[in-house]
Order: structure tokens, then sequence, then C-alpha cells
């Protein structure tokens, strides 16, 4: 049995079985009924690897999945602009899929975080700007299905082909916030501005891209101080740190 590092989960591979145990730190945010229906609406889809097996015991949940022992997650020396294309194309065919889940609501998530630990001195000064942000969230535009939480090690590489994975935070969203989601959480600041050109965003569209990514940093940033207060972990520390600098940094 092996036992993998994960911020969140208790995650370990036994008898080439990938198994994930949640917690309850962080079932007390995630919505498992959700993630857990959104997994057996697409079992056949192509582009995606989720898990054949669930189990809700002892207050846990448990998820199982085939370990794929010489697939790697996306690596970001590697992330060239081919890489982009590609994950561009994992994005829009999620999209794509008409799935019945619960629509995300920005109101609702950061006010489990700041209700726990407050707004974080640093960025009260954004409190405003975040509000105006959530109350013209959707500004009319068909929600979509989102993985909401891009980063680079839910995207698998197997048999040369990219894959996304691990869709705790799955609802239906607004259809640029996957994009907001992996440029604040996989992309080194360098690479941006070519990420973004490959999206063809009008300016107004450009401008919601831009009001996403700050509501992504400003939520994680609350996300990332609950989790150290409940559990002293030194990363979640260092995540909230760092997310106090992106959205400081604009």
């Amino acid at each position: 049995m092996k036992k993998i590092l994960n911020t969140t989960n208790k995650i370990k591979i036994k008898n080439n079985v990938f198994i994930k145990t949640s917690n309850k730190n962080i079932d007390y945010f995630m919505d498992r009924e959700n993630e857990k229906k959104f997994y057996e609406q697409v079992q056949n889809l192509d582009f995606i690897l989720v898990p054949n097996q669930i189990k809700h015991k002892w207050n846990k949940w448990v998820f199982k999945m085939p370990y794929y022992e010489n697939a790697t997650t996306l690596k970001l020396k590697s992330l060239d602009i081919q890489k982009m294309k590609e994950v561009i194309e994992l994005i829009h065919q999620l999209q794509q899929q008409k799935v019945d889940l619960k629509l995300f609501n920005p109101q609702a998530f950061l006010k489990l975080f700041t209700n726990k630990v407050g707004v974080i001195e640093e960025l009260k000064v954004w409190k405003t700007e975040i509000h105006l942000i959530i109350e013209n969230y959707y500004d009319e535009t068909p929600p979509v299905l989102s993985h909401n939480d891009l980063i680079v090690e839910n995207f698998l590489i197997k048999d040369h082909k990219m894959f996304l994975i691990d869709f705790e935070y799955v609802s239906l969203n607004h259809y640029l916030f996957d994009y907001a989601s992996f440029i604040s959480e996989a992309l080194p600041k360098s690479k941006h501005q070519a990420f973004i050109s490959l999206l063809n965003l009008t300016p107004k569209e450009l401008i919601k891209l831009n009001q996403l990514i700050q509501y992504h940093n400003f939520l994680w940033a609350h996300w990332a101080k609950y989790l150290y207060q409940v559990t002293h972990r030194p990363i979640y520390l260092e995540i909230m740190k760092q997310k106090i600098r992106q959205i400081n940094d604009k």
C-alpha cells in the first residue's frame, strides 16, 4: 500500500486501486452528493477519469478508481502553446455536457469560509469590489458544466492523452470560471497572456475573466485560512499568502 500526499483528502494506493477518503473538515464545505451525482452521469465520457466505486460510511466518503501507474499530471515546464490548446479543448468539451447538477452560488460558498474565519485583514479593501462581482456574477449568461478546481494535478496524462480528474467542486458555473481557475491555479504569470490570447475573448469577456480571477483568489484565500485554522498545516498558510499576493498584484 502506498500513501500519496494530498492537501485535503486521505489518498492511498492498494492493489492498483486509487482510494480517496474524505474527512469532516473538508466535507463541511463539499457537496458530496452533488459530486456523486456528477460521476453517475458521466461514466462514459472519454476525456475524464472518474471513480467507479463510491461509498458513504462512518461519516466519510470513499471514492475508488483504477490506479494508472505510468500516468503523470500536467507539468508546468511542458506547458507550451500546444498543451494550453489541449487544456482549452478539455474545458470546452466539459462545457458541452448536459447534466443535472447544482448551480454555483458565489456568495453562499464564500460565506462558508468568511463565517468561520472572518474577512482576511489584508483583503478587506477588496470587499466592495468582490461584492459587485458577486452581484453581477452571471450577467444573464447561461451556466455550463464546470470543474472549478483546475490545478495542474487535476490534469492526468495517460497514454499520451490528457484527461480531467477529481471533480470535488463540480457544478454549473459561469462559462469563464474554469479559465479563471486555470489561470489562477496553474499558470505562472509569465504565461497568462499567451493563454488568454488563445481564448479570443471580446473586451467585455476579458473584463469578466479578470473579475472572476479576482473572485477566485479572494475565495481561495479564505478557503486556505479556514483549513489552516482547523488543521494547522503550514501548506494552507502558504496558499493563503500566495492568494493574497495574487489579488493584491492585480
